[in-house]
């Protein structure tokens, strides 16, 4: 089987499954036969795109979630010549989860959106290890807007569409400095509720030590920076992030 096929057959489970639709269900919204569903999710046969494009609108879920795949080498070439801190295809973003008490790694993967204006954003939050970010706690899509001193990104969860985060940082005067920013929105774990947490964003991975969860971790520092971040959300609403 091809990596690429498995990868969009674990999708449609995945997306499937949180939807609650048994494979007999599901089958039958699409018109396919079990038998078939069942080699599509196991990725044993390749998908058409007009029946992908049939099975993202029965999950109602955006058709890039699916063909987000990326070959296990990854060239980091500069694709994002607009600014110069995110001028690579992915970032590694850490934070701390004082609800657990630890470190929460996620991946952040960019690309340019079609009208040329912004960059699309795909974040797998919550990853076990990053050469596998398929398998994430939640998966938000969303737009970035990057400036000479700042960039925004507004996001949302593909399978909770109640779920809106807002991730605003400020741009490192060092390529190889990670950047940060504070983290905002609508959680849903273990609580829907408000949730704001300072985040690290690095071109490169970080060594996940005692140092990193200090910085990572709020102090009084901290809370003027997002004092600042906090202005800028209220000087300037979430939509005029996305306007050029």
């Amino acid at each position: 089987m091809g990596s690429f096929s498995y990868h969009v057959g674990q999708r449609i489970k995945k997306y499937r499954k949180s939807r609650g639709y048994t494979i007999e269900q599901f089958s039958a919204m699409i018109n396919k036969s079990k038998a078939t569903l069942s080699k599509y999710e196991n990725g044993t046969i390749t998908i058409d795109i007009e029946t992908l494009y049939d099975i993202a609108q029965a999950l109602n879920i955006d058709l890039k979630c699916f063909i987000d795949y990326q070959p296990p080498v990854f060239h980091q070439e500069q694709v994002l010549t607009g600014n110069f801190y995110f001028n690579t295809p992915q970032a590694y973003m850490y934070y701390f989860d004082g609800r657990i008490h630890q470190l929460v790694r996620s991946l952040l993967r960019f690309s340019p959106a079609v009208d040329g204006e912004s960059i699309d954003v795909i974040l797998y939050m919550g990853v076990e290890s990053f050469d596998d970010p398929d398998q994430c706690q939640h998966l938000f899509t969303g737009e970035m807007k990057p400036y000479d001193t700042i960039t925004h990104m507004v996001l949302h969860n593909q399978i909770n569409a109640a779920e809106k985060m807002y991730i605003c940082m400020l741009n490192p005067m060092q390529t190889r400095t990670p950047a940060v920013g504070m983290l905002s929105g609508i959680g849903s774990s273990p609580f829907f509720a408000p949730v704001a947490l300072k985040v690290l964003i690095s071109k490169e991975l970080l060594e996940e030590n005692d140092r990193l969860l200090d910085t990572v971790k709020l102090d009084k520092d901290d809370y003027h920076l997002l004092k600042y971040y906090n202005m800028m959300v209220i000087n300037r609403p979430a939509s005029l992030f996305l306007e050029p």
